[in-house]
């Protein structure tokens, strides 16, 4: 961060970035209202806050002199960075209709993540929090999973980013970087997950809609979800595809007819089409509304009347 504080002061830097990256996710807002992305979006402005926040008491709170922390602001700063992992928990769960119920597993998660943080400040005060073990190996999966979660979608560059500043923020507490760094780089980890965010919202604001297409609807659905539940619904539709004898199969860059080919579902005959619309629709409404899918079509067989 001395890039940093020689043109802006740290507080003010934090400041600028949380209100900024909280701005653009509101601004966003009107994406993710018709569909379960509602709960991490939810969960991102709110971890953007408490990180951004926590970091602001954190520069107030540390020493001009010593130029260090007290153990509290270090224990707070890391129970604050854990709950980076909220949002990507959530979307293991943002499937209709278990995902409002599925947010007491993710504060469960965070209380599980912050339980050193706990034992630090009431059973061993002075004592920065001791995160290893099993611990520390699982938050190191969860920094993988969010971003082989998003690297098949046209979001891989801020997974990457997001991942990376996890990485900074939790560097003394997870395996293979705790050997290397005395203190983690919170704020420039801070930073790189607020960009991370602003990325996200900027390519999301700008959504490649292919109108007219179920492949458009489906590249949509699986850069929104990601990796694990875009190859849930894929088998679905494949099962569905088998079942019926569609001479189509659904593959991550779209359906393909029997040779391999690309497919453009428009050519099937209108039975066909109206029977993989509706099974589409059927799986897509565990995520989405109907108002999300006829957004993404043009001349969209009206299904509903039948």
């Amino acid at each position: 961060m001395s890039l940093f504080a020689a043109v802006v002061s740290p507080p003010l830097w934090v400041f600028t970035i949380t209100v900024v990256t909280c701005g653009m996710l509101l601004r966003n807002r009107h994406l993710v209202t018709e569909t379960t992305l509602m709960g991490p979006w939810l969960w991102m402005l709110g971890s953007i806050s408490v990180m951004g926040g926590t970091h602001l008491v954190a520069l107030f709170a540390s020493s001009p002199s010593a130029g260090q922390s007290p153990n509290w602001c270090v224990a707070s700063t890391f129970a604050a960075a854990a709950s980076s992992f909220c949002p990507l928990m959530s979307l293991l769960g943002a499937k209709r209709p278990q995902d409002r119920g599925w947010h007491f597993v993710v504060i469960s998660l965070w209380a599980i993540l912050v339980l050193p943080v706990a034992e630090s400040l009431l059973l061993r005060r002075g004592q920065m929090p001791d995160v290893q073990g099993a611990r520390s190996w699982f938050m190191l999966i969860l920094i993988g999973l969010g971003m082989v979660n998003s690297l098949p979608t046209r979001f891989w560059f801020p997974a990457i980013l997001f991942g990376g500043g996890q990485l900074l923020m939790l560097a003394n507490s997870v395996p293979f970087l705790r050997e290397w760094v005395d203190a983690s780089p919170t704020i420039f980890g801070f930073t790189c997950c607020c960009a991370a965010c602003m990325i996200t919202a900027q390519l999301a604001s700008r959504s490649r809609r292919r109108q007219g297409s179920l492949t458009g609807v489906w590249r949509d659905f699986r850069d929104s979800f990601g990796l694990l539940w875009g190859l849930r619904v894929a088998e679905q539709i494949n099962i569905a595809a088998r079942t019926s004898g569609w001479p189509l199969a659904l593959r991550w860059s779209g359906f393909v007819d029997e040779q391999g080919n690309s497919l453009d579902a428009s050519s099937l005959p209108v039975d066909t089409q109206k029977s993989l619309h509706q099974v589409m629709q059927n799986l897509l409404r565990r995520f989405v509304s109907s108002d999300w899918i006829a957004a993404r079509m043009e001349n969209a067989i009206d299904l509903e009347a039948d």
